[in-house]
């Protein structure tokens, strides 16, 4: 396993769940994904299809939560700069290169 894989299962067994679960599931949707000609829509669709009615909202609040994590690391990159440190920064490059 890789470091951001075991910063994931980390992650997820602070929420109690298993290797063993996330290994399962990982499983699943790499079989889904490998399929030939496989678009981000059909992937979808055949994730939905195997979800029991009655679990398709627990399935809604997990993609929720997955966009609002994915926001939260977007929001941790480094802000844009302002125009004093561009001002700045072409100064220095100016410099540099004579």
């Amino acid at each position: 396993m890789s470091k951001n894989d075991d910063n994931l299962l980390a992650f997820l067994e602070s929420y109690g769940f298993s290797l063993e679960e996330l290994m399962e599931v990982s499983f699943e949707l790499n079989s889904f994904r490998s399929i030939a000609g496989t678009t981000l829509k059909r992937y979808m669709n055949r994730i939905i299809e195997t979800i029991e009615r009655e679990e398709r909202r627990a399935f809604l609040k997990g993609l929720l939560l997955g966009i609002a994590i994915r926001k939260a690391v977007d929001e941790l990159g480094e802000p844009e700069l302002t125009e004093e440190e561009r001002r700045i920064n072409y100064e220095i490059d100016r410099l540099t290169m004579k």
